[in-house]
């Protein structure tokens, strides 16, 4: 009885180690979406006050993009290419993982090669290449590729890459991306200011694109605009918008509009009533100059 007893309990156990072993086989990622889920999984804090594992999510993205994972391969890339959380930059290895993703039809790491290859950072400087990269992203309607294609196309300057580039700007500036729309919409408001990529120096076409890059946010349009606006000779003279243009600009640090804004306060018709807000002004912009 006894014996039996002993064996019983050596079968109960020897079922409840293969039960384990079974839970743990199938815990362990396997595949390279299962692999990068787990990444994902080590990133975020599952328990209150517990820290995410950057540290295992790397090592499983790495299994991730060497299985062939194509966003693994591209995250991995932007990893290597800025650094940081232990990791050092390193470009010649973002280089390796862009360029694996890219062969995979993958148009984030395109834009990433062209950047890259357009720079020689990372690679030797290759600009067709770089331009190719960017047309296949460009060609698939994404609004940065377009934006930094149009770029490396004014830098040519020739009477055939100059349509294009205007042509991909203005593409770009209709774009959804709000950030790359500013930055297309200021490049074409430069390029009319200054006539350059064969068309015809127009400041009123200038102040239609620098007053969308402004209302896209970038500060230096909402700085041109703000003094536009002051001025009036190509808009319809509107201080008090272009106050409200100019602090827009200030209030994103930006050195010139805080300069402005300050002398202009200063000296306003009421500038004893402006002094708090223009001694604060000063006060930002030189806390700035010392950083």
């Amino acid at each position: 009885m006894a014996m039996m007893k002993r064996c019983r309990c050596l079968l109960l156990a020897l079922l409840a180690a293969a039960a384990c072993e079974q839970e743990d086989t199938a815990a362990t990622p396997r595949t390279a979406d299962e692999m990068y889920a787990h990444v994902q999984y080590l990133l975020k804090p599952h328990v209150e006050g517990e820290k995410s594992d950057f540290a295992g999510a790397l090592q499983w993205l790495h299994k991730a993009a060497e299985a062939g994972h194509l966003q693994a391969q591209t995250d991995l890339g932007g990893i290597y290419l800025q650094g940081g959380k232990g990791v050092e930059s390193n470009p010649q290895e973002a280089f390796r993982w862009f360029s694996k993703a890219a062969e995979q039809g993958s148009n984030e790491a395109r834009i990433y090669l062209g950047t890259m290859l357009a720079a020689g950072r990372g690679c030797e400087q290759d600009l067709p290449k770089a331009q190719k990269m960017l047309r296949l992203a460009s060609d698939a309607n994404l609004p940065e590729a377009q934006y930094r294609l149009a770029m490396l196309l004014l830098q040519e300057d020739t009477a055939e890459t100059q349509p294009e580039a205007l042509d991909l700007l203005a593409r770009a500036a209709a774009g959804k991306s709000l950030h790359t729309a500013a930055l297309a919409a200021r490049s074409l408001g430069n390029i009319y200011a200054k006539g350059q990529a064969g068309v015809t120096p127009d400041m009123r076409q200038a102040a239609t694109w620098y007053r969308q890059a402004a209302r896209g946010g970038d500060a230096r349009s909402q700085l041109v605009y703000a003094i536009m606006l002051l001025d009036g000779e190509w808009v319809q003279k509107d201080e008090k918008q272009g106050m409200a243009m100019l602090r827009m600009a200030a209030g994103q640090d930006y050195p010139q509009a805080i300069a402005l804004l300050v002398n202009l306060l200063r000296n306003a018709p009421n500038a004893a009533d402006n002094e708090a807000e223009a001694a604060a002004w000063a006060e930002r912009l030189d806390s700035l100059r010392k950083k």
